[in-house]
């Protein structure tokens, strides 16, 4: 069996609206219907403000330019965050610093961020996996003896909560992606979230080729309005997503058996939103279980993306740092797919081959 780690799925609403849209001749990126989903955007994850761009990775550029980082400054990243998390950094002149995870989580190890931070630290950037909740809440409260803004990276994140509030209300400015795979999909596009308003204003304006007046700088990030009202449809459907992501997830942790694998470690008052199901395989064999997994249909992000710490790459080694949670942290998990898209009989398989798979110490 072949079990698909991507979900796509139609709704006769999509239909309709992007007709209206087409019929409306309003295609481009300054139409009405930008404003109506950044509005259901805003009200959805409860912020004041919403700006829509044409993808995660230019959400995060435009919030650090929001946040004042130019060329030379510093901005703190996880060493375990996606390649996508990073490259807008380096767009801008900025030097991406490394920092170690805790040990058992993707939030950032505080005592090795104090040993980083410094009047060049323009903003620290924190990067929930697989859609598993950090201690943002813990994260804010240290920032804000530094004066230093948190932007958080939630392109897999929609939904992921603690303390009951999405992760985005503890950060000066939220990012997301809404490519084809996450939970709000739009094909491609994604959305920035803050509630200051100077830093909404300097977002929108950057988008905008610095709403060209010929004295602010920006490009041109803005997000079509077809894919737009997309969203405006799907926003709606994100709970019945969380539902069934963690319906499946419960269904597959009630059944593994398997004493050596265990779901990846959750915040205390964390909520997952189960973009994935992460497990944690406890010894030292857990790539010959991932390449057991894809053996038999059972994909993982780990194995697809090559997953390790990102100073391993090539493309980042310049800029490498010890960082021994994050090393090990990256080496003893894989995802499982639990999208709604998964049928009984595949969930039941998966449970199968999991629990037939021996792990020898």
């Amino acid at each position: 069996m072949k079990i698909s780690d991507k979900y796509s799925f139609y709704d006769e609403n999509d239909i309709k609206i992007v007709n209206e849209i087409i019929k409306g001749k309003k295609l481009s990126g300054t139409s009405d219907y930008i404003t109506r989903y950044e509005k259901k955007l805003a009200s959805f994850f409860e912020s004041k403000y919403a700006i829509a761009v044409s993808s995660g990775t230019s959400a995060i550029q435009v919030a650090l330019y929001a946040l004042g980082v130019r060329s030379g400054d510093f901005v703190i990243i996880p060493s375990t965050a996606p390649s996508m998390s990073i490259v807008s950094i380096i767009e801008l002149g900025a030097k991406p610093i490394f920092c170690d995870t805790n040990e058992n989580d993707f939030g950032l190890d505080l005592n090795d961020l104090e040993k980083l931070l410094s009047s060049k630290v323009k903003a620290v950037i924190e990067v929930p996996m697989w859609g598993y909740p950090t201690n943002v809440l813990k994260l804010k409260k240290y920032l804000k003896k530094y004066k230093v803004p948190l932007l958080l990276d939630l392109a897999q994140a929609h939904g992921t909560k603690i303390n009951e509030k999405y992760l985005s209300y503890y950060a000066d400015i939220s990012c997301f992606s809404t490519h084809d795979r996450k939970i709000l999909a739009t094909g491609e596009g994604g959305f920035c979230l803050t509630d200051k308003k100077n830093l909404y204003e300097k977002m929108q304006s950057y988008i905008k080729f610095g709403n060209m007046n010929g004295v602010d700088f920006g490009l041109n990030f803005k997000l079509g309005s077809m894919q737009a009202g997309v969203g405006i449809n799907r926003i709606k459907l994100i709970p019945k997503q969380l539902k069934e992501r963690s319906k499946n997830a419960n269904y597959l942790l009630k059944r593994i058996n398997n004493k050596k694998i265990k779901e990846f470690q959750i915040v205390k008052n964390g909520s997952p939103n189960y973009y994935t199901l992460l497990l944690t395989v406890n010894n030292s064999k857990c790539k010959e279980f991932i390449d057991y997994l894809d053996k038999n249909g059972i994909p993982s992000d780990i194995k697809r993306y090559s997953f390790k710490v990102l100073y391993k790459y090539p493309l980042f080694k310049k800029y490498s740092r010890n960082c021994k949670n994050s090393d090990k942290l990256s080496k003893n998990i894989t995802t499982i797919p639990v999208h709604p898209g998964l049928k009984r009989k595949e969930l039941d398989y998966i449970i199968n081959i999991i629990n037939n798979y021996k792990i020898d110490e």
